[in-house]
């Protein structure tokens, strides 16, 4: 039996521009881990948790450009599924890629439904084991699926997926040395190859993973960014830029830091910038008119939230803000206009517990 939740949307008006923020939840636990904007609407994707069951299912949101709710839908298979990213087919059908957990092992779920949030058909993708998806990208002759999975060879694995729209599986691919790896993000570049980051541990240390692969998945060149007696390095996002591309995660040591760098064509280091612990994360890059902005995780002693940065293309921080949000995990955002995005995560609320939360943020 579904319980039901309740969906909230206030507007506030600051600084002559009008903003919103929304949440939806009940006597459970929900959280929004991926957003895109398609047309006029944002459809925003992650998990449900039921406690009386219990069981997981993925939660999807599709809301309106001032953050009202036009439905929310549940979607699920025997097992546990965690809703991780979406893509748009068209504008009005998307994939909804999550991780179903059965049986002590877990695969790739595929989901696709149309604009009203009718489900069309899913299905278990994968012929290795223990999947988690990052992301999922449209290339207009298919759709990648960036994550990580184990294999027989070793333990942990960077894996990617393409699959027709049909659902089929045109090739999958795993990469990696004798220890863990993972894709986090992949973006399709304007020469029709694609890029992928994540990282990879050599020897104990925790690298910068960044791999060009054809449009078959055949491996072009690979980098490790980092040192070994520096900091552990993640990429968590992608943009293409003049000369070059830019990527950005986080630097950790004991504690975390947002990381950006440009490299050449060819992967190599050009630039990079640490960030103050303050942000201890990259979690996404956009593109915003002629330049980049990063969401970052903001948290200190007394206040938490996120941040956006404006990059440009050589990967130089141009502007920085703070929004203060108290107990929000941010996790990924979308281009509202310029320089305004939505922001979507989860935030903790003393009577109703983790609720699935958005906000708009003027940049």
């Amino acid at each position: 039996m579904k319980r039901l939740a309740l969906a909230t949307l206030i507007v506030f008006f600051s600084s002559m521009a009008a903003a919103f923020y929304g949440s939806f939840g009940g006597e459970r636990s929900e959280e929004l881990l991926d957003v895109i904007r398609v047309s006029d609407t944002f459809i925003a994707v992650g998990f449900s948790e039921h406690y009386e069951e219990p069981y997981i299912e993925t939660l999807a949101i599709k809301l309106d450009l001032d953050g009202g709710v036009l439905w929310t839908k549940e979607f699920g298979s025997m097992g546990d599924d965690l809703g991780r990213c979406v893509v748009a087919i068209d504008d009005n059908h998307y994939f909804l890629v999550s991780r179903t957990e059965s049986a002590g092992n877990a695969k790739l779920l595929i989901a696709m439904i149309n604009g009203e949030g009718d489900l069309i058909w899913q299905k278990n993708h994968g012929k290795n084991s223990d999947y988690s998806p990052w992301s999922v990208i449209n290339t207009g002759d298919g759709f990648v699926v960036a994550g990580q999975c184990a294999t027989d060879r070793n333990y942990f694995q960077a894996s990617l997926l393409k699959i027709e729209t049909s659902g089929k599986i045109v090739w999958e691919k795993d990469f990696g040395k004798n220890d863990f790896d993972a894709a986090i993000d992949v973006i399709l570049l304007s020469d029709g190859k694609l890029l992928v980051t994540g990282y990879s541990w050599v020897e104990d240390h925790q690298y910068l993973w960044l791999a060009k692969l054809d449009s078959t998945g055949r491996l072009i060149w690979q980098k490790l960014l980092g040192k070994k007696d520096g900091l552990h390095l993640e990429g968590r996002g992608l943009a293409e830029v003049e000369n070059g591309y830019l990527v950005a995660g986080v630097a950790s040591d004991f504690s975390g830091s947002a990381y950006i760098a440009k490299v050449d064509p060819s992967g190599e280091l050009l630039n990079e910038v640490f960030l103050d612990d303050k942000f201890p994360a990259v979690l996404a890059l956009a593109k915003d008119n002629e330049s980049y902005v990063a969401l970052l995780s903001f948290v200190t002693v007394a206040e938490e939230g996120f941040g956006l940065v404006r990059i440009n293309e050589d990967g130089e921080i141009i502007q920085e803000k703070v929004f203060k949000v108290g107990s929000f995990e941010p996790h990924s955002f979308a281009r509202l206009d310029s320089g305004k995005f939505l922001v979507v995560g989860t935030r903790s609320n003393d009577s109703k517990g983790r609720q699935a939360y958005w906000t708009s943020a003027e940049f």
